[in-house]
């Protein structure tokens, strides 16, 4: 096995983060990673049983009944945060590397990305200072004291492909909000997770408190049903949430549920391509399109499609394929094997239904080892073919023309999913009032940005309830009102 391209402590090949302390296992099952670039295996690391799920939930029930992180003052916990924070901070070069041996993402797209999700640490150290858990309100015989607690026990369950950013999302809003947490890392980039521990540990944080442990899906099945979790927090396929919501029903626990996403990027006919496309391209296949927001179906005005076509299609022939630890890289590999042929299929179903591929449309030439696909671009696309309503996961991006604003409308709503989508064109005004007729839960005009203190989450199958802002401490808050006497 040739050694693992990123230093990491002896503790994450060995151990989980339970109860305040590194500990071993005592199962000997363990997961091996696999380079999506070589294709070699790169490290073996611990993988939980049933026992593992119970200490940590054990751990986390203990931590929120007795101890004093749900108690102490908001400014106390703001303070442990803004030291998480700092500690989040040292390590972001540690995070972009790890997000490349992983999952192949490029190195100089982690390098970028990594600070968004650090960002969101720094945002709720500040939020959890100032937010109202507490608040009167007048009533006709006195007043009622609204207090806001947190809702307990919370699993935080992120998928492989963006990790530590999303369980950035996740872990502070929790620990702002007074819960306890139980972090379940992907058996893919199961290394993230173990990061963020290291961090709560340098940071003061109480033990018992965050709770880290790498799960397959039984595990994992084992870890939303236990009686004892109070809220799942979720990002992940649409199949997997159905059963996380099929489960919490049955007990009436809480859910966030983040999921897939068809998001269309409509371009207005008034729009300069020469400003829109290299604003609109670099989030149409991100991370060779394995990111859920990405902006997989462009909406064109018909008599501008030609044009729109050549331009974005040149855009896409200009990406980098190759190494992802290549700082010139644009594009790397696809995770494994099984995405690898997913993603292939999806194309071959496009040419069957009579899609035009424009560029693309196999595996990438030259890139013999390792799971590379060309950049696909798809024209002639009608709204019924699977390449136009399926979330791909893959460097798949179809373009479709419209006769009329009502048209483009109902094109990007014709899909399961609302989760993003963006608008371009040259009054930013009259772009919003198209985002405003789109059924998603996070639009950009003229760009694309995702920021810590606005709410992000999806309507339809997209999933429901929101990470960010103020919304996503909300969400690991419960509301008791006491109606108090006039005297």
């Amino acid at each position: 096995m040739p050694e693992f391209p990123v230093d990491i402590p002896d503790e994450f090949r060995h151990c989980f983060y339970v109860n305040g302390r590194w500990t071993r296992s005592d199962s000997d099952r363990r997961v091996t990673l696999i380079s999506p670039a070589t294709e070699e295996e790169t490290l073996t690391l611990p993988l939980a049983d049933s026992t593992d799920v119970e200490r940590a939930v054990t751990s986390a029930r203990i931590a929120f009944e007795t101890g004093p992180w749900p108690r102490m003052p908001a400014s106390e916990r703001a303070s442990h945060l803004r030291r998480v924070a700092d500690e989040t901070r040292e390590r972001l070069p540690l995070l972009a590397r790890l997000w490349t041996a992983q999952v192949g993402a490029p190195i100089s797209f982690t390098h970028q990305l990594i600070h968004a999700g650090q960002s969101r640490f720094d945002h709720f150290a500040e939020l959890a200072g100032r937010y109202p858990f507490s608040e009167r309100r007048p009533t006709r015989q006195g007043h009622a004291r609204v207090v806001r607690e947190p809702v307990g026990v919370a699993a935080l369950i992120a998928p492989w492909n963006a990790t530590f950013n999303i369980f950035a999302h996740k872990v502070p809003a929790a620990l702002a909000a007074g819960c306890t947490v139980v972090i379940k890392s992907p058996v893919e980039s199961p290394l993230d997770a173990l990061v963020i521990a290291e961090c709560a540990a340098a940071a003061g944080v109480p033990p018992g408190v965050v709770n880290v442990i790498t799960a397959d899906a039984e595990e994992s099945a084992q870890l939303v049903a236990s009686p004892e979790v109070d809220k799942i927090s979720f990002t992940g396929s649409v199949p997997t949430g159905r059963r996380i919501a099929e489960s919490v029903a049955g007990r009436m626990a809480r859910a966030t549920l983040e999921l897939g996403g068809k998001s269309a990027a409509i371009i207005l006919d008034d729009v300069d391509l020469s400003a829109a496309l290299p604003a609109l391209t670099p989030f149409t296949m991100p991370f060779a399109g394995q990111i859920c927001f990405a902006q997989t179906r462009i909406l064109a005005p018909r008599h501008r499609i030609v044009e729109v076509e050549e331009a974005y299609t040149a855009g896409v022939r200009a990406l980098t394929v190759g190494d992802p630890w290549d700082a010139t890289t644009d594009m790397g590999p696809v995770l494994n094997p099984r995405q690898y042929q997913r993603v292939l299929d999806y194309i071959e179903a496009g040419r069957q239904d009579g899609a035009r591929v424009l560029t693309g449309g196999g595996r990438s030439p030259g890139l013999d080892t390792g799971y590379y696909i060309e950049p696909t671009v798809f024209a002639d696309v009608g709204p019924e073919m699977k390449i136009a309503r399926e979330e791909i996961f893959g460097p798949v991006v179809t373009v479709q023309g419209y006769d009329d604003i009502d048209e483009a409308v109902r094109l990007a709503n014709d899909t399961d999913f609302g989760l993003s989508g963006s608008v371009f064109g040259a009054d930013a005004e009259r772009a919003f009032d198209v985002a405003l007729r789109v059924t998603a839960g996070h639009l950009s005009v003229n760009g694309f940005e995702i920021s810590p203190n606005v709410p992000f989450g999806g309507r339809k199958m997209s999933g429901y309830g929101r990470e960010g802002g103020p919304e996503g401490l909300a969400g690991f808050l419960e509301s008791k009102s006491v109606f108090m006497p006039a005297s």
